[in-house]
Order: structure tokens, then sequence, then C-alpha cells
């Protein structure tokens, strides 16, 4: 039993290690998720114009939950705000009534406004996707080539331990003399 319990604890310290390697990004899109991590990325990122950073940020808050929430929150008040509070509750006329009109264009606005950003950083995205590509593709051929080198260096040392052996041999045939290296010959009993 203290085999296993000796492969638990190196498990929970291996898990240990790795999560205190990893920045802890909290559940919030604008936290740093930018990709930046890997060294093929990290110059990609840093050469970024406020435009693009802004891009990114909109595109990474405009997919998430919280954006989700948040706006889904926003429409519902709205709502409640123009059907209940005013007319219900304050007896006053709703600056936007049932049909809610201004919510519809502030709506499309928002809507033409983020579409072309989510696209900006689309087209940054797909070209994150291509430095990166490029990056594997070399790393890949340079792998390509230390493999057939060490097939290389494999064939050459089975090839040298062939030899080892074949010498190894003939040098004992000669240190022991040809009764006992060669089972044909007979040793005379004495």
């Amino acid at each position: 039993m203290a085999g296993r319990s000796g492969l638990r604890d190196e498990h929970a310290n291996l898990t240990l290690e790795r999560t205190a390697e990893e920045p802890e990004l909290g559940w919030f899109p604008w936290g740093d998720a930018d990709g930046s991590g890997h060294p093929a990325l990290q110059e990609f990122q840093d050469d970024r114009t406020l435009g693009e950073r802004v891009a990114d940020a909109v595109a990474r808050f405009g997919g998430s939950w919280p954006f989700i929430f948040l706006f889904t929150g926003l429409i519902l008040g709205w709502m409640a705000l123009n059907s209940l509070v005013l007319t219900d509750w304050l007896r006053q006329r709703p600056f936007d009534p049932y049909p809610y009109i201004a919510l519809n264009l502030v709506l499309s606005a928002i809507a033409g406004i983020q579409a072309p950003i989510i696209m900006m950083s689309q087209n940054r995205a797909a070209a994150r996707d291509e430095a990166l590509a490029r990056h594997h593709y070399a790393e890949t051929k340079k792998m390509d080539h230390l493999l057939d080198r060490n097939t290389e260096l494999t064939a050459e040392v089975r090839q040298l331990t062939g030899q080892i052996h074949d010498l190894t041999s003939e040098v004992r045939a000669q240190l022991v003399g040809p009764q006992r290296s060669d089972p044909r010959v007979r040793r005379a009993k004495p």
C-alpha cells in the first residue's frame, strides 16, 4: 500500500506544480485571454494597434456569457421601466411605449457597430492561427530532420555493434583457441 500512497503524493505534487505554473484566468472574458502565451504569437500580439486591441477586447466581451446576461438584463430593465414603472407605478407617460421602437433602434445600432468589430477581430484571429500554423510547420520540419538523423545514427550504432560483436568473437577465438570456440572440435578426455 505504500507504493500507491507514494503515487498519489507524486500525482498531487505534479498537479500543484502544474497549477502553480499556469496563470489563473478568472471567469472575466476581458482578462488575460489574448492568446499571447505561445512564443510564436508573442510578437504578433505586441505589434497590435489601439484599434486592434479594442476590436479584440470587444469581440472577447461580446462573445461571453457575462455580456449575454448583462445585455438581457438591460433589455428586460428597459421593458420593465417603460411598461411597469413609468406607466403603472408613477403614472407617467413612457418614453418608449410597448412596441419599443427606441429599444429596437438602439439594438440595431449596437449590432451594426459590433458586427464589423467582431469581423476585424476574427480576421486577426485567422492571421494568428496562420502564424501559429507556420510555426508548427517549421517545428515539424525540424523534428522530421532530427528523426531522420536519429534513424541514421541508430543504423550506424547497429552496424558498429555488429562489428564489435564480430571483433569480440575473433579475439575470443584467438585467446581461447580452436578447441573451445569451434563446437565441431571435440576435446580429448584426459
